[in-house]
C-alpha cells in the first residue's frame, strides 16, 4: 500500500478578474451571520451574531418575548424554535443595532421593544 497522499487532478478554468471601481469589494458589504438558537433551561434562547468589523456579540431572546412577538402559540421548546427560525431575518435585522456594543462581552437580553423597531433590510448568512 502506498503511503504517499491522494492527489485530485481536476482542470480549473482561470478567470481574467478587472477590479474596476465599479465593481463591488465583497468585503465592503455588511455581512451578519448567526450562531443556531440554544434553547436554555431558564426559559430563554441564546444565540450569537457576528460581522466583519465587529466581532461576535451573545444575546438572549425569552421565551416571553418569543410567544409575544414572534408568534409562538405557547413557550414549548418546539413553538420556541419554529418561531425563531421564522423569524431569523427581523431578529438579525434587531441584532444589527447592537454592533458597538459587541465590546462589552455580555450577553444583551432583546426585548418586545426591541424587535419592534423597524430597521432597513439585511443581507444575511446564517448558520
Amino acid at each position: 500500500m502506498s503511503t504517499e497522499p491522494r492527489v485530485c487532478k481536476v482542470p480549473v478554468p482561470h478567470f481574467d478578474v478587472n477590479l474596476s471601481s465599479t465593481q463591488v469589494n465583497a468585503m465592503d458589504q455588511l455581512h451578519t451571520a448567526m450562531t443556531a438558537p440554544i434553547l436554555c433551561a431558564d426559559s430563554a434562547v441564546w444565540f450569537s451574531a457576528y460581522g466583519f468589523g465587529w466581532g461576535y456579540c451573545a444575546f438572549a431572546l425569552p421565551f416571553e418575548v418569543v410567544s409575544e412577538e414572534l408568534g409562538a402559540r405557547n413557550e414549548t421548546v418546539q413553538q420556541v424554535r419554529l418561531a425563531f427560525e421564522l423569524n431569523k431575518r427581523r431578529i438579525l435585522s434587531t441584532v444589527q443595532q447592537y454592533e458597538a456594543a459587541s465590546a462589552t462581552g455580555e450577553r444583551i437580553t432583546l426585548s418586545v421593544a426591541d424587535l419592534q423597531r423597524r430597521t432597513p433590510d439585511v443581507v444575511y448568512f446564517g448558520a
